[in-house]
């Protein structure tokens, strides 16, 4: 590629739910700019920017301790791919994305369980100017998905229009050669990287995995999520096993943290690679 890829673009992506709980947020030395705040508190979506989809449910009844006076109640009947949510939400391109949410998990009778697959579901995914605003979001010039697998927090990210299909399984990490990070073509972090082909398109995808569980079940949750990126230059559908419900309230999109949210030691051991 030969532009800087951007995250520009919010895909509350609730075709299954994910969270991650940042433990290492960094402290930023210049100003917050905050792209936009969604406190869940009317129906109005397309009023406040979301697209694609624009309805969605307000519960007045369920609110995160944050504060406001209703949430946003993402309800998948048994056996369903994708509850009725507000779906997209662009935002101004950044090379860095800071995301504050609270969630909450099933309800007191109704045990939340995720999808039943290791690999699922994506909750939140912040996409590139690289691609249109109606990107797949499947594959990507680059997804940043923010998930949960049932109470472990995960962050599963791919750039599989990136790989290099004629290199497949070539590590060009450090080379002038397009390619891949998410696997395929090397893996620039991660774990859990892998690339497949479908018959028809390539695949590929890789994993910041937690070593253990860190949600509660019909407990309010306040994740974090941090990104930052250098420049870069030059599945398969599953129902809802039951019928289950999520929360969330009170979502913040900028470029930072700021002193009143967490702010922790930076995280370690990364790399930039050209």
């Amino acid at each position: 590629m030969d532009r800087t890829v951007s995250p520009r673009r919010l895909l509350l992506s609730l075709s299954l739910v994910t969270a991650t709980i940042f433990a290492a947020l960094p402290t930023i030395g210049r100003a917050q700019t905050t792209f936009f705040t969604e406190n869940f508190d009317d129906a109005n979506f397309a009023a406040r920017g979301w697209y694609d989809v624009t309805t969605g449910t307000i519960d007045a009844s369920v609110y995160s301790p944050a504060g406001g006076n209703s949430s946003l109640n993402v309800h998948w009947s048994a056996g369903a791919n994708a509850p009725t949510a507000p779906r997209r939400h662009l935002f101004t391109a950044s090379d860095t994305v800071y995301l504050s949410v609270w969630m909450k998990f099933g309800t007191a009778s109704v045990t939340w369980v995720g999808s039943g697959l290791p690999y699922h579901p994506h909750i939140f995914q912040l996409l590139t100017d690289a691609d249109s605003d109606w990107i797949g979001p499947s594959i990507t010039h680059l997804s940043m998905r923010v998930e949960t697998s049932l109470f472990t927090p995960n962050i599963n990210f791919q750039d599989a229009l990136r790989l290099n299909t004629a290199q497949i399984n070539v590590n060009l990490l450090g080379t002038a050669t397009t390619h891949a990070i998410a696997g395929g073509n090397g893996v620039q972090t991660g774990s859990a990287a892998t690339s497949w082909f479908d018959g028809t398109d390539w695949w590929n995808d890789a994993n910041y995995r937690a070593a253990s569980a860190a949600f509660t079940n019909n407990t309010w949750h306040h994740v974090e999520f941090y990104v930052a990126m250098n420049s870069i230059s030059g599945g398969i559908p599953q129902g809802s096993p039951i019928a289950q419900d999520l929360w969330i309230d009170n979502l913040i999109v900028a470029n930072q943290p700021i002193a009143s949210q967490t702010s922790v030691p930076a995280p370690t051991n990364l790399r930039v690679i050209p």
